[in-house]
């Protein structure tokens, strides 16, 4: 919709006059805000601020009262409401927590109690539970140790994903051993380098360097490398046969 900027800016000067907001004026006059303030910052109109109803300052926050506008009994009256608010919290979890627990032993009894007829068996089965759940609920409140741990459970991975896992961990000390071997006594290698050397990603040869490393088999320090791509010299691992140190020391000259 087109308006007359000289028409709009008589109104929005009008409206200043009987001490309406940015808001108001917008609202009256059917413009954006973003008009009004224009026009204002152009023409140099000061509009009065809109008070904020449920602002840090507004009454909907100010205390009602005398006795509570003074700081201290304020502070006082903070203080112990957030201890009320922390009690009422701390009570409302240990009722959750509790009503959790329950609904969970009720679930795990009915679980055992699936598909058992005979009563006597039943019954030993809810017997058994309730001893069961009495003490983990003492362990839980801190008033006995827990309770021995049972047979460990079988495991479900399939032995063909054993297989594998025993292949490749197999795969992995041969090429440790082979990558022991590639490297010269006397050389300083990264892991880029041994890559090349292996012919296995940069990955998986940092994982065998540090293997090799964690066993004490090889040495290795931090040190300023040059990088194929980069124009700097980069802070990368550095492995060796024999115990070796940084060339570049810039930290331990500083000190």
């Amino acid at each position: 919709m087109k308006y007359d900027p000289e028409a709009l800016t008589r109104h929005v000067l009008d409206c200043a006059q009987q001490g309406m907001s940015q808001a108001d004026v917008a609202d009256l006059l059917r413009v954006s805000r973003s008009t009004i303030h224009r026009i204002c910052t152009t023409a140099n109109i000061k509009l009065e601020r809109k008070p904020r109803e449920y602002g840090p300052n507004s009454n909907h926050y100010k205390p009602s009262g005398a006795d509570q506008q003074h700081h201290a009994v304020g502070a006082e009256d903070g203080d112990a409401a957030k201890l009320e608010a922390a009690s009422g919290r701390a009570t409302g979890i240990a009722r959750r927590t509790k009503a959790r627990d329950q609904r969970d032993a009720a679930e795990r009894l009915k679980a055992k109690l699936e598909g058992v007829t005979d009563k006597h068996e039943r019954y030993e089965i809810t017997y058994a539970h309730c001893i069961w759940e009495y003490e983990q609920m003492q362990y839980r409140n801190g008033k006995r140790d827990p309770l021995p741990s049972g047979p460990r459970r079988p495991l479900t991975t399939s032995p063909s994903m054993l297989v594998a896992a025993e292949k490749m961990k197999q795969h992995s000390i041969e090429q440790g051993n082979r990558l022991f071997a590639l490297i010269p006594y006397d050389q300083r290698v990264t892991a880029s380098q041994a890559a090349e050397l292996l012919g296995e990603s940069v990955p998986r040869t940092s994982s065998y360097l540090k293997k090799m490393w964690e066993a004490d088999k090889i040495y290795r320090v931090r040190d300023l490398v040059e990088v194929e791509g980069c124009t700097k010299r980069q802070w990368r691992w550095v492995f060796s046969k024999q115990p070796i140190k940084a060339l570049n020391n810039f930290f331990e000259d500083d000190e």
